[in-house]
């Protein structure tokens, strides 16, 4: 166990998708490994409106799990700006704690471009309405990305950038307005440079650490399943560019993700 996995501050998962059937068989297992890896709390991310409300029922049921509602980007096409909207008969619920995740995915399904579009704007118009932070997905779509968000005025949501795949200038960008960076096990990767300069480059109070689970394994599990307790490498390889403690390290990201989902409510 690491030094910072048995006191406080814990340790916060900023986005995974621990309610994908990966996880059906083990739960219980998964998260009693979080915990005595110091993951204290996490945020189950909704990719549409079932996996959502499987993603707020999952957090009932456990302290310090938290919810997002959302349709992912690559589900365009198939859901509309009604459908999301629709979420928010979901959000009454406390553990309902942000919007997302929404963006756009170039990489997947570039020729869904202007229905994602129109799902990432009805996120922004939803998480304004509740008053809640947006998590977005962002891949190979920067330019569309940071253009939406100016043309919405969608910063004054507050958010993350989840899953963070772009270089030191979008990070500046990101960061100026107000939104955090959430960093993935990617960071961990040996050719991963370009990100490792971005952690770099941010500040500790603008900085998230995640799973991405079952996604995105840091070494030395790449490659294996995803889970919340894998998330202390990624936070060891934080605190290590950073030249500061993991201890440290886990109270600013820690403190980031309480300020950002958990100290505020529907407007």
């Amino acid at each position: 166990m690491n030094s910072y996995a048995s006191c406080e501050p814990c340790i916060c998962d900023s986005h995974n998708h621990l309610h994908f059937d990966e996880f059906t068989l083990d739960l219980q297992e998964v998260l009693s490994r979080s915990l005595a890896s110091g993951v204290r709390e996490m945020l189950l991310v909704g990719i549409d409106p079932d996996d959502s409300a499987r993603a707020v029922q999952t957090a009932r049921q456990f302290a310090g799990l938290y919810a997002s509602l959302g349709i992912h980007p690559q589900k365009a096409g198939v859901f509309s700006r009604d459908d999301v909207l629709s979420l928010a008969d979901l959000a009454g619920y406390p553990e309902v704690v942000a919007i997302g995740e929404t963006g756009f995915d170039l990489y997947r399904t570039p020729e869904t471009l202007r229905e994602q579009q129109e799902l990432f704007a009805a996120h922004i118009d939803l998480a304004r309405a509740l008053g809640l932070p947006l998590v977005i997905h962002d891949r190979q779509a920067h330019d569309q990305s940071i253009g939406l968000m100016n043309e919405t005025a969608g910063w004054d949501t507050g958010g993350v950038f989840h899953c963070f795949s772009g270089d030191i200038a979008l990070a500046r960008t990101v960061i100026d307005r107000g939104f955090l960076v959430s960093i993935p096990g990617v960071v961990t990767f040996k050719n991963a440079d370009t990100l490792r300069a971005v952690v770099r480059f941010c500040p500790l109070d603008s900085l998230l650490v995640e799973t991405d689970a079952p996604y995105l394994a840091p070494v030395p599990h790449r490659g294996k399943r995803n889970e919340p307790s894998f998330v202390q490498h990624t936070l060891e390889e934080l605190a290590r560019i950073k030249g500061v403690s993991p201890g440290e390290a886990a109270r600013a990201t820690s403190d980031n993700f309480r300020r950002i989902f958990l100290s505020r409510g529907p407007a």
